[in-house]
This record gives C-alpha cells, structure tokens and sequence, in this order.
C-alpha cells in the first residue's frame, strides 16, 4: 500500500500515526530482519519493511510476539492482576460458564509460567469418562519445558512430561472430580496434576486427596488451588520473584500432612 494508505489505516487504531516519521520507517526495507511491533488498546501491530515473506513465519511470529509482550510485561502484569483480582465478578459460578473459567485460568497461568520458558503454552483438550457415562471434562495441557527449579522436579519425580490443569467452575469440589483427576494421569502425561477451583476445598475433599495420594503409593498425586492462591502467584510475578516457588511451598506442606 502506499504509505499514505498506511498511515490512514494506522490512524484508525491511534490518529497518533498520521504524524508518524517516515524517516524510521525507511529505514526497514535494508533490515528485514527487523521488526517494530506495539499495542494500541485491543489492536497488536507488528511492521517490517520491504517484501520478504520469509520473516512472516509462525516461528517468528512467536519470537516477535515474546518481545513485545515481555516489553509490556509491566503494563500487561497489570491486565493479569486486574482479571485475578476481579474473577468472582467477571465470571459467574457454574458448569454453564466452564468455559469462561477455564480460559481465564489458562491466561493466568500463561503469564506465570509460559513467558518464563518454564512451560508450553497452555491448550485445552477433552476427554471422556466411561465409568461416568460418557461424561465430557476438559483438562489444560502445559508442556513441562523447565530445566530446573519446581517444574523439572515435577518431570524427574512424577515423569511429568505434561502439566495437567482441571479447571473447575465451582466452589464445591466433589470427591469425583479428584478421583477422575488421578485415574487420568499416566505415563504419556506424568503423575501429578492440578484442580483449580473457586475456594479452598472443604476438610473431606482435603482428606480424601490425602488418602488417594497414599493409595497410590505417593507415585501419583494432585494439588488443589483456588482462586486466592492464582491471586498471590499473580502479585509475586509482579514484584518480580518466580510464582513456582509458592507452588513448591503449598505441595511440600500437602506432602508433609500425609
């Protein structure tokens, strides 16, 4: 397009641009290489100059799209803090707005983990139970991609290859819920998994996470969280220190009440 074109276009998301230097943008067609990217309230922009379709590829895409975010980490921390902090207001409890729940959990702890190289970007998947009559439960699945610290303790002890969440839209967790948790984990996945949910499980549920851990030897296990302790994880990545280390604190002391 012409670079008036461009500008009119830009202009939409900010009317900043019209007054854009074209000087800068000049300069791009002699480093392909080069990206500038920024974010404009909703919108994301990225700009590279001249015409090679080599630079626009998934791959870069994600590498381009890493900078720009771990540049806003600040701004975008606050976005975080302020969905954890008001998740009671913005989604409503119950099994008809799971998938509400269960993608504000998976942004959340995108921004604790994935950006920190420690795991994969999180993804949802289904899974049926047959024992439950076909009942659906979707999981998220993070790969363990740490080579130290909590998340490769997790690998080296549990086998856990894969990072299995169960979001659950509730403040009343069933003993089900923790029973189909641990009869899913495996070899292909790991041994330990994670339910997140509204509020801090009832003493029984407690208890029964307890005694499901000791009948399978201690070799498989599952941590309960809930929204208080996303809000803490959240603050403690803000002020700079990893969130992974409250996670090791909260799984030693379920370890040591068995």
């Amino acid at each position: 397009m012409s670079w008036q074109e461009f500008l009119d276009r830009m202009s939409i998301v900010k009317a900043d641009w019209k007054s854009f230097d074209r000087k800068v943008m000049e300069q791009f067609p002699s480093a392909p290489n080069k990206v500038m990217g920024g974010w404009e309230s909703r919108t994301i922009y990225f700009i590279k100059g001249g015409k090679h379709p080599e630079e626009w590829t998934q791959t870069h895409a994600r590498k381009d799209a890493l900078l720009l975010l771990n540049g806003s980490l600040g701004l975008w921390g606050k976005m975080i803090q302020d969905e954890a902090q008001n998740l009671s207001a913005n989604v409503p409890v119950g099994l008809e707005h799971f998938r509400e729940y269960e993608n504000k959990v998976r942004v959340i702890l995108n921004f604790l983990f994935f950006f920190r190289g420690e795991l994969g970007e999180g993804q949802a998947q289904s899974r049926t139970e047959p024992e439950s009559e076909g009942v659906e439960i979707r999981d998220l699945l993070f790969a363990n991609k740490a080579t130290s610290g909590y998340w490769k303790d997790l690998k080296d002890k549990y086998a856990a290859s894969e990072i299995v969440v169960d979001a659950k839209n509730t403040n009343d967790l069933k003993r089900d819920d923790l029973r189909q948790l641990y009869c899913y984990l495996k070899p292909a996945l790991g041994y330990w998994g994670f339910i997140v949910c509204w509020s801090q499980p009832s003493i029984p549920i407690q208890a029964f996470n307890r005694t499901l851990f000791q009948n399978f030897q201690q070799r498989r296990g599952a941590l309960i969280l809930c929204d208080d302790d996303l809000r803490r994880m959240v603050d403690i990545t803000i002020r700079g220190n990893n969130p992974s280390e409250y996670l090791r604190e909260r799984m030693s002391e379920f370890v040591r009440s068995v």
